[in-house]
């Protein structure tokens, strides 16, 4: 089997920036790791310091964001592309915050992590992601190693481009001053301080908006009497969506988000 391992460049610098103008799909992402392109599985981009860089296989090979290089177009795993018609949304591969809303990308901010389970933006502790984190270069000398979200005594390693899920021993606590497992009075851990009592949504059929449209556009309108609900209009048509619970819709910037930091 032939593939292409592709190699990090720093030149040719661009700026790539989701058709709103406003999501920069690098954001939040380690230099040197590849993205996918949505809706051209030939082509993909590069992230470094944050800017998004062009790039395109070559002819019969596509882009596979898991292996982070080309592979023959039989063997390749396209991020999904958008339907004609309809509402849906997908996982946007290797950046932990975003994911694309047919027919808008849309970034999980303020810390959250896309939840591709429920559908939404949720509290990194129940998504627990570092796939924007671990690029397909090795270095011996220079291992990387990640706290875990959701867990204290769990971390993770990179290898080949992806975070390996590792646990230290019973009583020990992941240490990422150190970068090993130590004694809990050593690690100022919090994340089980952290933990919420929130039941996980399950993915659901949109319901249809209740509210007359704008009739051209995309717009996010917020519910007249719920925080936790608005509506998703395109062209006249609109389906009423749920955040995920403890979150709260912010109108200003058109997304779900912490209660402290709306309006913000």
């Amino acid at each position: 089997m032939h593939r292409l391992t592709l190699l990090a460049l720093a030149a040719l610098i661009a700026s790539c920036w989701a058709a709103n103008g406003e999501v920069n799909i690098c954001s939040n992402v380690v230099s040197n790791l590849f993205l996918p392109h949505v809706s051209n599985c030939s082509k993909y981009y590069l992230c470094m310091s944050e800017v998004a860089v062009p790039r395109e296989c070559p002819a019969d090979y596509y882009f596979d964001a898991r292996d982070q290089q080309c592979v023959p177009v039989m063997e390749a795993r396209c991020v999904p592309s958008c339907k004609a018609r309809g509402l849906e949304s997908f996982c946007y591969d290797r950046t932990c915050t975003k994911y694309v809303l047919c027919f808008d990308g849309t970034p999980c901010s303020d810390g959250l992590q896309y939840n591709a389970q429920t559908d939404r933006c949720d509290y990194p502790q129940y998504v627990d992601c570092a796939d924007n984190l671990c690029i397909r270069q090795n270095n011996p000398d220079d291992i990387v190693y990640i706290a875990s979200k959701a867990k204290c005594d769990k971390y993770f390693v990179c290898m080949n481009g992806l975070p390996m899920v590792q646990n230290c021993t019973s009583g020990l606590q992941y240490n990422p001053t150190t970068q090993s497992c130590d004694f809990p009075s050593r690690v100022n851990c919090t994340v089980e301080n952290l933990q919420r009592n929130i039941l996980p949504f399950a993915r659901a059929p949109p319901r249809t908006a209740d509210i007359k449209c704008p009739s051209e556009g995309v717009h996010f309108v917020a519910h007249q009497t719920r925080q936790d609900v608005y509506y998703y209009c395109l062209n006249g048509r609109g389906v009423t969506l749920d955040c995920t619970p403890g979150l709260v819709f912010d109108a200003k910037r058109g997304e779900c988000r912490e209660p402290q930091f709306v309006g913000v």
